[in-house]
């Protein structure tokens, strides 16, 4: 036997070795489409097989099932089904699945798989362009630490039709309802008062999936000349009414009509007590960590609630990470420096993407309330979760509760080495990846800290521009200094506020001219403690300043 076959029959024995599939660590799926293809839509029926004794478990195809049930299963994603997408004969695609009854009537059933929530509808998310397995699964958690609406993930080893697929991550379908996202249902005859307020689930993504009820915003978003696809999520284009359809689209166009056209420094707008908050801080906060370059303007959802159960705009839930953390070689995606919200959303060939950023984060970042909350919750989380050393904690935990699954994967798709759409870093092996995707986040959390950290001692003014504003001596005596510019001629009053947003000093400075402003502030009737500045014309707010009032 020459030396050539033996080696060819080395690899051949290797790649069945590495193909095949009796025990995991991970929970076993095994789908039987009885011989029926699989397509984009309509969900036909396969029979599912789940092996999984629980965490920490070996599981065998020779156990006992933890769950066997019919499933209605069809591809899912817009890019991520393309064919033009996969290398040639490594075509590995995602799924949708929704748990039946049975196989004819096709009626939704509630499980609890994989210890996750009862629920029917699932996603199989192939990772095929992420060969760490771990941004989705990264992102999803991180989004559960700030608070965000999100999906509970789980790796699952799959074999179709006696083939076996490799590492999915098993994750839940967004969807309105119990344990995915909690908001009111609304029936057909909620049509006016309270019950027609909530609840909503809309998205701004391609129009991939099935059909909604949709409009565009009335604003040009980005600097390109496209404007923001609102598609409603729930109700379905099937159940939701006219009255239904015309209350929230209209709500969403007062909403932008506010953020556009009002004075972000106004001390009331009509957009903040319209929106959550610390939602959009923390979705804002997500993207920008995780540098997703279709974040904001793809796969993002938000919702509302009826207005008794307090019917605010809310970002979320998460969703779609497997081009962030550097993971793209478009848009700068592969650089760890940058804001990815007013990034020139431009095609190379200098054509605006179609895709635009919605103008309402570059409007926010002009608003003082939301920059300074974004600076207050991103020092809050430094100091909790969002550290270098516990995010590649779990990263390493996980990479290495997948190593033997990962082998197997590789084996049936070799993708090591080899450029997948759009990958900017190809590492050789597992250790390459991780590494460098571990490195890049300490680049963007340095790069953070630095950036937002900034935001702190400056206050945008309406402009593009950042003017610098100063509080000094600060901890302050019995009188503290301000200096701030002034662009025109203007009455002005200072308000001073506690923590718990009590007005507690009042002060009118008069007519000032237009430039640069120094004001002497007479604290000495204040308690030593930590107080907010507000210099105000009218209800405008011009400039805040935190200070703290020292015991001296």
């Amino acid at each position: 036997m020459t030396f050539r076959l033996l080696v060819l029959l080395f690899f051949v024995q290797f790649k069945i070795l590495a193909q095949s599939l009796s025990v995991s660590n991970l929970p076993i799926l095994v789908i039987n489409t009885k011989g029926a293809t699989i397509v984009d839509e309509p969900k036909i029926p396969a029979k599912f097989t789940l092996y999984d004794r629980g965490k920490g478990q070996l599981n065998q195809m020779t156990d006992k099932p933890a769950f066997s049930f019919w499933a209605g299963i069809e591809y899912r994603g817009s890019t991520s089904q393309g064919d033009w997408y996969f290398l040639p004969g490594l075509v590995k695609k995602p799924y949708g699945f929704e748990i039946w009854t049975d196989s004819v009537a096709m009626k939704p059933l509630k499980l609890p798989i994989v210890q996750m929530p009862s629920e029917s509808d699932w996603v199989l998310n192939a990772s095929y362009n992420d060969r760490t397995f771990l941004r989705d699964v990264v992102a999803q958690q991180m989004a559960g630490q700030l608070g965000l609406q999100h999906s509970n993930t789980r790796y699952v080893e799959v074999v179709l039709n006696d083939v076996y697929q490799g590492i999915y991550i098993l994750m839940e379908k967004i969807k309105q309802g119990g344990a995915r996202l909690d908001i009111a249902d609304l029936k057909s005859i909620d049509n006016a008062g309270d019950d027609v307020t909530g609840g909503y689930l809309v998205k701004i993504d391609k129009t991939s999936g099935a059909t909604a009820r949709s409009w565009n915003s009335s604003y040009v978003s980005g600097k390109g000349t496209f404007k923001s696809y609102f598609q409603i999520e729930y109700p379905k284009a099937e159940n939701i009414t006219t009255q239904q359809f015309t209350y929230i689209k209209n709500h969403v166009n007062t909403f932008e009509k506010s953020l556009q056209e009002e004075n972000p420094l106004k001390a009331l707008t009509t957009y903040r007590s319209m929106m959550d908050m610390p939602s959009f801080v923390n979705y804002f906060l997500l993207n920008e960590l995780s540098r997703n370059v279709d974040g904001y303007r793809l796969s993002t959802y938000f919702y509302k609630d009826k207005d008794s159960k307090g019917g605010k705009l809310t970002m979320g839930p998460a969703w779609d990470y497997n081009l962030a953390f550097g993971n793209a070689d478009y848009y700068d995606g592969y650089l760890p420096q940058g804001w990815v919200y007013n990034k020139l959303e431009m095609s190379e060939q200098g054509i605006a993407d179609g895709f635009q950023t919605p103008f309402w984060w570059g409007k926010l970042m002009r608003d003082s309330v939301f920059v300074n909350s974004v600076k207050r919750r991103w020092s809050s989380l430094r100091k909790t979760t969002l550290t270098p050393q516990k995010i590649f904690k779990f990263m390493d935990s996980t990479t290495v509760a997948l190593k033997d699954p990962m082998q197997r994967n590789f084996g049936r798709f070799p993708l090591y080495g080899k450029k997948v759409w759009p990958n900017y870093f190809v590492g050789n092996n597992a250790n390459d990846e991780l590494f460098w995707m571990e490195n890049w986040i300490s680049a963007r959390i340095a790069w953070l800290d630095a950036a937002i950290g900034a935001l702190d001692a400056t206050l945008v003014l309406g402009k593009e521009e950042e003017i610098p504003v100063r509080a000094f001596p600060n901890p302050a005596g019995q009188v503290i200094n301000l200096t701030f510019p002034l662009q025109q001629a203007a009455n002005l009053h200072v308000k001073v506020y506690d923590l718990s947003g009590r007005s507690i000093k009042q002060e009118q400075l008069g007519h000032k001219a237009p430039g640069p402003q120094v004001i002497t502030l007479d604290l000495s009737s204040l308690a030593s403690g930590r107080y907010v500045l507000f210099v105000l014309h009218d209800d405008d707010i011009l400039c805040r300043f935190p200070v703290v009032k020292s015991l001296d």
